[in-house]
């Protein structure tokens, strides 16, 4: 037997042999029928044969006793058949449920109370969830008791339903914890860090996924932390930034060793104004890329560690081409003059020299740009703000202003087209390439990036 996608037999061997005798005979009875109404249903040809490996459960039985109930269920939730057999491919044993309704009939609501609107029901909800989350098809493997069993812990401890609705969209496994391991883990956070239950529930709301900790590594984490900072104020960095309690401590101590190597005489400090920069890994070819651009194209004088102290959440948080690639896309519309340190000061300045009241907005404002808006506009208002820079400098006259085609270009369509043909971005990549070797070279060995690097178990969390 050979499925289009699927060629394994030793794959398909291994996993029909966790089955008990009856349910193999099961799938030699039964997997042809099973087979033609998913593809009635809709599920690919080449979809069909890596299902039917991962989840040989699924074709045990008569399709109206199993997978059609099943499928059915998932497709009333909005999922189409190739959606659906991704959800049982990531959680085969959900196949062993005879119906997916008791859990359906607890989380279809939670999600509905936990909407801001819409219009979507509580059953459209939890099928986004799986669209996005196929993995959270463990949810509903989940008997009704058990479910709100875990719901109620949650709603005890201080989290409402609206928290824990919008918790699952960014961990599904938060309901699936036990409220003896949450409990641990709140003990461990209030010994270690002198923590309230406002700040574990806090962890909870933002990153859910430090339910998913052992209490060894949570603890280990915390240590790590007050060993570092002291008690107080790792406590207060947890509150800010929850993050560095699911993130491994190398991703934090790479942070502080990649900031000394560019000149930060106080690591601690930008630590202490931002604790959120230390969440992900700087030595990152995108990081670099943004820490260049900005020394290199900002109008005024800026080192690699004045960028990091006051930059260092855009340089963190945003992808080369959000602040490097608009800095390059004004750069091409000769409006890098426009940019400003402080933008509240320049426009003060500008009224004091129009003879204007440094206080009060006067017509035809001085339009100007700061790092906060590279990284943080929309496109939309991004592209406002640019236009109106544009106008203004047109009715003045501006000779430096570029007259070209990019003039014509939004800033999306510049950053996905355009951007990329540029000598200077394709210099800037490698150089930001070549920077991550040689600061990579100089860190401690315990520091260096392996080749492989799990969210978690290595210790690098994107945001």
């Amino acid at each position: 037997m050979k499925l289009d996608g699927y060629s394994s037999a030793d794959e398909l061997s291994a996993s029909m042999s966790k089955l008990p005798g009856i349910r193999q005979q099961g799938i030699l009875q039964h997997w042809p029928q099973v087979a033609a109404h998913l593809l009635d249903l809709g599920t690919g040809i080449s979809e069909l044969g890596p299902l039917f490996c991962r989840c040989p459960e699924l074709f045990s039985r008569p399709a109206e006793e199993r997978a059609g109930v099943l499928y059915s269920q998932l497709m009333r939730l909005g999922l189409e058949a190739g959606q659906a057999a991704s959800c049982f491919e990531q959680q085969p044993w959900a196949a062993h449920c005879c119906s997916f309704e008791p859990a359906i009939a607890v989380l279809a609501p939670l999600l509905a109370a936990g909407s801001k609107g819409g219009g979507r029901s509580g059953e459209q909800l939890l099928g986004d969830l799986l669209k996005k989350q196929p993995a959270a098809l463990g949810l509903l493997k989940l008997g009704s008791a058990a479910l709100q069993h875990k719901l109620d812990n949650l709603l005890q401890l201080g989290l409402s339903k609206q928290h824990v609705a919008a918790a699952l969209k960014l961990s599904w496994a938060l309901l699936t914890r036990t409220p003896e391991h949450l409990a641990n883990l709140e003990a461990v956070l209030q010994h270690e860090l002198g923590a309230n239950r406002q700040l574990w529930d806090k962890v909870l709301r933002s990153k859910p996924r430090a339910a998913d900790c052992s209490e060894t590594a949570l603890r280990q984490r915390a240590q790590a932390l007050v060993a570092e900072f002291g008690k107080e104020e790792a406590s207060r960095m947890v509150d800010v930034a929850p993050q560095l309690l699911v993130i491994n401590t190398v991703v934090w101590r790479r942070a502080l060793a990649v900031w000394q190597q560019c000149g930060v005489a106080d690591p601690r400090a930008v630590v202490r104004n931002n604790p959120s920069v230390l969440r992900v890994d700087w030595l990152k070819p995108s990081r670099l890329a943004n820490l260049r651009a900005l020394q290199q194209w900002l109008p005024w004088e800026v080192s690699a560690a004045q960028a990091i102290e006051i930059y260092g959440d855009y340089v963190a948080s945003k992808a080369a081409d959000r602040v490097a690639g608009r800095l390059l896309y004004l750069e091409q519309l000769g409006l890098l003059p426009l940019l400003v340190a402080n933008k509240p000061a320049a426009k003060r300045e500008w009224r004091l020299q129009q003879g204007l009241s440094g206080s009060k907005q006067a017509a035809g404002e001085l339009v100007c740009i700061n790092v906060g808006n590279l990284a943080t506009l929309t496109a939309v208002r991004f592209d406002s703000l640019v236009d109106s820079a544009l106008s203004q400098q047109q009715q003045q006259g501006d000779d430096n202003l570029v007259s070209s085609s990019c003039s014509s270009l939004s800033s999306e369509a510049f950053l996905k087209s355009r951007l990329l043909q540029l000598p200077a971005w394709k210099q800037l990549l490698a150089q930001a390439k070549a920077d991550v070797v040689e600061v990579d070279r100089k860190l401690p060995p315990e520091l260096r990036r392996v080749p492989v690097e799990a969210e978690d178990g290595g210790g690098v969390s994107e945001e």
